[in-house]
């Protein structure tokens, strides 16, 4: 898995503790720690899937779509990591029983368990993560 999931799960849950303020790419990119270039990017995959709005200008900013209770995880992993978690197979060796097979099997497996991994992604949402964030700092 590459870090866009949980670079974009940071974004998320940073607005949703700023729920009430814009907020600056600048201000998220410090928080996450991750060059601008980079975070704008996934801002952007997260505006264009209406999860985060924007807003130019003197006053502009990055704001939630949506209550935090709403965003579930699932909808993040789908758009920053899909197909992450299926191996890279080397080319099939159709000489060996084993090596004729064994991509296609392992693609098949790592596509089941990440149909898996969505359905539990569907019950977490950021509001989740915020509470757990809230516990843990008491």
């Amino acid at each position: 898995m590459n870090s866009d999931f949980s670079i974009a799960v940071h974004c998320v849950a940073y607005l949703a503790k700023h729920q009430n303020q814009r907020v600056t790419s600048e201000d998220i990119a410090q928080s996450v720690s991750v060059h601008p270039v980079r975070l704008r990017k996934i801002l952007s995959i997260l505006r264009k899937e209406n999860i985060i709005a924007s807003k130019e200008g003197a006053k502009g900013g990055f704001s939630l779509n949506d209550q935090p209770e709403c965003i579930t995880l699932d909808k993040i992993f789908k758009i920053t990591s899909q197909e992450t978690l299926v191996p890279k197979c080397p080319d099939s060796n159709e000489n060996c029983v084993i090596g004729k097979h064994l991509s296609d099997i392992l693609i098949h497996i790592f596509q089941n368990a990440e149909e898996h991994f969505l359905n539990y992604l569907k019950g977490v949402t950021i509001q989740d993560i915020m509470d757990q964030i809230n516990h843990t700092d008491c």
